[in-house]
């Protein structure tokens, strides 16, 4: 992988090469360097004046596979490598105040989150997962596991849930959906080329199309029909977010609750039901 200082060199040497609208790309990642690990490609797409198939073919003709992999070169040797642990950690910091600031992260988040997501939104979303004949959860990576939790809530609601981790099992799935379905794409960064494709395809079946993302524009934003907000200082180019899962779980939780107050009683019975089923695993 090149190092940042080498990439830049290397757009500087080569953007004589390119078309008109690549070079603009090229003048804007020479002297935005750092504002470009920051940005999901649609928005920056957005701020340059050009398409995101421009982008992706300038990155291309450096020698990256996209944007995401040119971002993780520049990161390396613009931003501190602790922060791809965890963006406030700074070498040194004792245990008390690795806590302090992780804890602190997670609250700007949540409450970054609530100004950021509508209510009508929520509403929107809530009335399509009660009316819903089935419901999806797709997510990879990091992701995967809030899928697994919010269909492990929404089981409890009685309606059909499942929750599919695997790339080939969401495509499979999203083509067996129709009229009345629901899937809902959790992903961060919004960039997820499998979750886009799954929720894609989940949208040409006819089924409703719920995101679990990042604010700002993103690929992702194309095949939703509900857009539900989290809000984070993380940067774009880390693989894993730590305290954006934790606004995306109380979302899925808002969401749960809101669909079951739909049937209170009909909530309360299954709860009930499904604590019964437990109870003889326990001691």
């Amino acid at each position: 992988m090149l190092k940042a200082d080498s990439i830049l060199e290397k757009i500087r040497e080569e953007r004589h090469a390119f078309r008109q609208s690549e070079q603009k790309v090229a003048e804007y990642i020479l002297t935005h360097p750092r504002e470009v690990i920051g940005s999901p490609i649609t928005e920056l797409a957005e701020v340059i004046g050009v398409s995101e198939a421009t982008i992706v073919r300038m990155c291309k003709k450096i020698g990256f596979k996209g944007f995401h992999e040119l971002k993780i070169s520049l990161a390396a040797q613009n931003v501190q490598p602790l922060q791809t642990v965890h963006e406030q950690i700074q070498d040194g910091d004792d245990m008390e105040t690795i806590v302090k600031k992780v804890f602190a992260a997670n609250i700007q988040t949540m409450n970054s989150t609530l100004n950021v997501l509508p209510v009508r939104d929520l509403k929107q979303a809530v009335d399509a997962l009660a009316a819903a004949n089935q419901i999806h959860f797709y997510g990879v990576g990091g992701s995967g596991s809030i899928a697994q939790d919010a269909a492990h809530k929404f089981m409890k609601t009685g309606k059909p849930v499942a929750a599919y981790i695997d790339t080939h099992m969401q495509v499979m799935a999203a083509s067996l959906l129709g009229k009345g379905d629901v899937v809902v794409g959790i992903s961060h960064s919004g960039s997820s080329r499998d979750i886009i494709e799954a929720l894609e395809l989940a949208r040409k079946k006819g089924a409703t199309t719920i995101g679990l993302t990042h604010y700002a524009k993103s690929p992702i934003d194309k095949v939703l029909d509900i857009k539900l907000c989290t809000a984070s200082n993380e940067t774009f180019y880390r693989t894993e977010s730590t305290s954006s899962r934790i606004a995306q779980l109380s979302i899925i939780d808002a969401l749960f609750i809101g669909v079951s107050l739909r049937d209170p009683e009909k909530a309360i019975e299954n709860i009930q039901l499904t604590r019964e089923a437990i109870a003889s695993k326990r001691f």
